[in-house]
């Protein structure tokens, strides 16, 4: 389960301490601030952790990571300085995934991928150094918004890996499966959140699908990842229904 889960409600460490507390066996953690990103406050959520492991890292997308990209040298250097701070806090909590959105697609930006390739290696290089892998997410208004770019990434900069955003697959109008093969070996990370008929926000289990094609896709591809719990705030106000929601992901994507 994501500590974004009860954003705006609880302080990032205080939701690792409840998501613990309901028995779930390893979270991501969201880091929301500057602060959030120094060592000494990573000391503070793992000790707040307590056993659960923390397997994913995630920031908020316009501290730097467009910066990492950016066409001023002195901007770069200034984004992959906070990178690298973020990168220490991440291996200090013993996360192995960097969730990274990239930069948003404002306005219809189409620039040359040509201009990331050095920084994008760059980026993935420090990563790897530190024991993470960067896994670039689907995110309906960034990037990664298209099977084609799936492709064209993974032919970019081998080594990078993917998180599937369920929730954002289906607002493109493309089905988790199909974008689970096509993702195959590079899927490092699950991101789970349904919609209710309605074309609301629900959590697994109480919307609208069943996800039983993706499960098998998930098996197909012998993904060997975590599938983390992400939803937003109004969905975890009933303790119960997400304990219920979580136990309808274990029955969903541990069957056979």
């Amino acid at each position: 389960m994501s500590t974004a889960a009860y954003y705006g409600r609880m302080e990032t460490e205080e939701s690792a301490a409840l998501i613990a507390s309901l028995g779930v066996p390893c979270c991501e953690a969201f880091l929301q601030t500057e602060s959030e990103y120094l060592p000494s406050f990573g000391l503070k959520l793992r000790q707040m952790a307590g056993g659960m492991n923390v397997v994913s890292v995630h920031n908020r997308t316009f501290h730097f990571e467009s910066d990492l990209l950016g066409q001023s040298p002195r901007q770069r250097a200034d984004g992959f300085l906070m990178l690298e701070t973020f990168l220490q806090t991440a291996q200090l909590l013993g996360a192995h995934v960097y969730v990274y959105h990239g930069p948003p697609r404002l306005r219809g930006a189409n620039p040359t991928l040509d201009r990331w390739q050095p920084f994008m290696e760059e980026a993935i290089a420090r990563c790897k150094a530190r024991g993470v892998r960067l896994c670039w997410e689907t995110v309906s208004w960034a990037w990664l918004n298209s099977m084609e770019r799936i492709d064209e990434f993974a032919r970019r900069w081998p080594e990078v890996g993917f998180t599937l955003d369920v929730k954002q697959v289906m607002e493109l109008g493309l089905d988790p499966a199909r974008v689970a093969e096509r993702m195959g070996e590079r899927l490092c990370h699950v991101h789970m959140l349904d919609y209710d008929e309605n074309g609301r926000h629900a959590l697994p289990g109480r919307g609208s699908s069943d996800f039983r094609a993706f499960s098998k896709a998930l098996r197909a591809v012998e993904y060997q990842g975590d599938i983390i719990l992400e939803p937003y705030a109004g969905q975890t106000e009933d303790t119960g229904e997400v304990l219920r929601s979580l136990e309808w992901l274990r029955e969903t994507f541990h069957s056979e």
